[in-house]
């Protein structure tokens, strides 16, 4: 029961971790006349996201976890009709969601690997204290975004940060999965 939970746990990492990769790449690529298509489909997909994580609370159980899951979707669902509705706005709302996201990100890498991987006794574990560092430092650029006002190199940028954090995501999965398979 416990290994099939975990294995459960391993491919939805991987997965989250190849469409992370695939909405980079698809940002890098995608042309400027489709943008706004691109904005549209990321605001009603975090809606979709946020009203599946609602029915799933309502259907389970009452948990602490169910809570904080609710309040993720909560704010999920608000940053997607943020999305939907500021159409002038868009890339400063698209900035800011993935610049917290990325230094949400980073931090609980951060915690993990210090918490896991070097209780662990793994050689390496400062390299995930490296990458997630490096990946709070994507975040915070995201968020200050000095350089760029125009959709299409915030796009680039960001899309390059995705494919760098699904990196840093396997990796972190390397690192703290807790079974050696033979």
């Amino acid at each position: 029961m416990l290994f099939q939970e975990l294995g459960k746990l391993k491919r939805s990492s991987i997965m989250a971790s190849i469409l992370l990769a695939g909405f980079g790449l698809l940002m890098i690529i995608c042309p400027q006349r489709y943008f706004g298509a691109l904005v549209a489909m990321l605001g009603y997909g975090m809606l979709i996201l946020a009203a599946v994580m609602a029915l799933e609370f309502i259907s389970g159980k009452r948990s602490l976890m169910g809570y904080v899951h609710l309040t993720g979707a909560v704010i999920l669902a608000l940053l997607g009709i943020a999305i939907v509705i500021f159409e002038a706005d868009t890339v400063r709302v698209i900035g800011l969601i993935f610049g917290v996201v990325l230094v949400g990100s980073g931090i609980m890498g951060i915690v993990n690997a210090w918490m896991y991987a070097r209780r662990a006794g793994r050689s390496g574990w400062w390299v995930l204290i490296v990458l997630n560092v490096l990946l709070i430092l994507c975040g915070l650029i995201v968020l200050i975004n000095p350089w760029w006002n125009v959709p299409t190199m915030l796009f680039d940028v960001i899309g390059g940060m995705l494919l760098f954090s699904s990196i840093v995501s396997i990796v972190r999965l390397i690192y703290t999965w807790p079974i050696r398979e033979a």
